[in-house]
């Protein structure tokens, strides 16, 4: 179903028009002159502009397509224009319009034509998109990983999807937010676009221009109307990655576009209407960026309706293998190549800071400077601690247990570990006390409060509280001020 505006200053013509077009499914709207379809547009978007040539009392046909075409997002004009006037309608399409039909046209030919037209400008605005993102295309677009979390990651996600909440998506940097958001979009049925916007990437003199859109003159270099990545997402889902490092300007500009469903571009004072589900995601402790006034709390608590914490890369056993797997098919192209098994147990073994970024990254690398068909070692270029040392497999080195009353000297000592024990077992023994009694001390450290506690170990607050959950030690987390 499109949305089609027809323009005609023939109150009967417009009747006769609407009913067929509506008898085809489509949604239509009405204007008597060109100043009133301008009024329009300056607050509901069409998909199609039905436009007549021959209006009195104002502007005509051509006079109308050229105010249109100076507008941000101009919709695609089909121009009516009566017989014998077929030399003022090619003129028409040479200063932009779509096509032409001469009155009285037959009713398939109108329907046919202005969904043409719709197609086309669909087709448009998501060649754009594509051009946008080419170089930052990914070598997968989904949630790989078959470890508990990643499971309970996209069960979450598709428990969220068909609603239109906002999503907060938190969790280190190169975890995979985006795809994670790519995953609620196209897990929720919505029709529109998925539109990414890397706040931290763009400069602050230009994010409110990227954002909310521009018209031609209303800013120095503004040589041309830009339409802007919210009314983009029109009917999709807006992603704003890095969200914690947007200018307060702009965050004051978002809350009321998350309010009122509207936005306005710069340099205008239209309101446009605008269907978009927003996700946001961040590496950042939002919260403490509120206590510092460096982000609203009223648009955190509008953004944080609800949160997803996605897990980075070393509390995934197992994943690490599957996507290698992956970008190795991705980054190998033609040729065939394989990773030698000891490259396989060291990829296993890596704690993998910079997280899957990290992992598609060291991947790339090994394709490229690869030259037979096995991946060794060698090629992946980690550090010399990932390989561990000869003869031992646990990846942290066993120690005393720890005494009771022992003084905090600074250190975590683990108990001893069995050699003996298989690779895996042993790694996941010797990983779980770490946690426990690292976290634990933490805790310990900062008499139970759990904001203090993530402030020194690094993490998200909410991440701090599932890890203690998951560890048994949620009886930790006392009162906060």
């Amino acid at each position: 179903m499109s949305r089609i505006l027809i323009v005609d200053d023939e109150s009967g013509a417009r009747y006769g028009a609407r009913r067929l077009l509506e008898s085809a499914g489509h949604t239509v709207s009405e204007a008597g002159s060109g100043e009133e379809m301008i009024q329009i547009l300056s607050r509901h978007d069409a998909d199609c502009v039905l436009l007549d040539y021959q209006m009195g009392g104002g502007m005509d046909g051509l006079a109308s397509l050229a105010a249109l075409q100076q507008k941000s997002g101009a919709p695609p004009v089909v121009l009516f224009t009566a017989q014998g006037s077929e030399r003022i309608a090619v003129e028409a399409m040479r200063r932009g319009a779509f096509d032409y039909l001469t009155k009285p046209a037959d009713a398939d030919e109108l329907v046919m034509v202005l969904e043409r037209a719709v197609t086309f400008a669909k087709t448009r605005n998501e060649n754009e998109l594509l051009r946008e993102e080419s170089e930052r295309s990914k070598p997968s677009r989904d949630l790989l990983g078959n470890s508990p979390a990643m499971k309970k990651l996209r069960d979450n996600l598709t428990l969220m999807a068909p609603a239109l909440s906002s999503v907060m998506l938190l969790g280190e940097s190169g975890t995979g937010k985006e795809m994670a958001a790519r995953y609620l979009h196209n897990s929720s049925g919505r029709n529109g676009p998925f539109v990414p916007v890397n706040c931290g990437a763009l400069p602050a003199t230009l994010v409110e221009s990227e954002l909310f859109g521009h018209e031609k003159g209303a800013f120095t270099g503004a040589v041309a109307a830009r339409m802007g990545k919210i009314r983009q997402a029109h009917g999709g889902t807006l992603f704003l990655d890095e969200i914690g490092d947007m200018p307060l300007e702009a965050q004051v500009r978002l809350l009321r576009v998350l309010e009122e469903r509207t936005v306005e571009p710069l340099g205008s004072n239209r309101m446009v209407e605008v269907d978009i589900r927003v996700v946001a995601a961040t590496h950042r402790d939002l919260k403490q960026h509120v206590a510092e006034g460096k982000f609203r709390e009223d648009l955190y608590y509008r953004l944080e309706v609800l949160t997803v914490v996605i897990p980075p890369l070393r509390e995934r056993p197992g994943d690490a293998l599957q996507l290698a797997r992956t970008f190795l098919r991705h980054y190998a192209g033609n040729r065939t190549l394989e990773f030698s098994p000891s490259a396989e147990t060291m990829l296993v073994r890596w704690i993998w800071p910079g997280n899957v970024r990290e992992l598609r990254n060291v991947v790339e690398r090994a394709c490229v400077l690869c030259r037979g068909d096995s991946i060794g070692p060698e090629l992946l270029g980690l550090p010399p601690e990932a390989s561990g040392p000869a003869g031992q497999q646990p990846v942290l080195a066993a120690a005393e247990p720890v005494a009771v009353g022992a003084p905090d000297d600074g250190l975590i000592r683990l108990s001893p570990i069995s050699v003996d024990l298989p690779f895996r077992q042993a790694k996941v023994q010797v990983v779980d006390e770490f946690e426990r009694r690292f976290v634990a001390h933490h805790m310990d450290r900062s008499g139970g409060n759990i904001s203090k506690a993530a402030a020194a170990l690094d993490m998200h607050r909410q991440s701090l509280q599932q890890k203690l959950r998951d560890l048994g030690l949620s009886r930790m987390g006392g009162e906060e001020e």
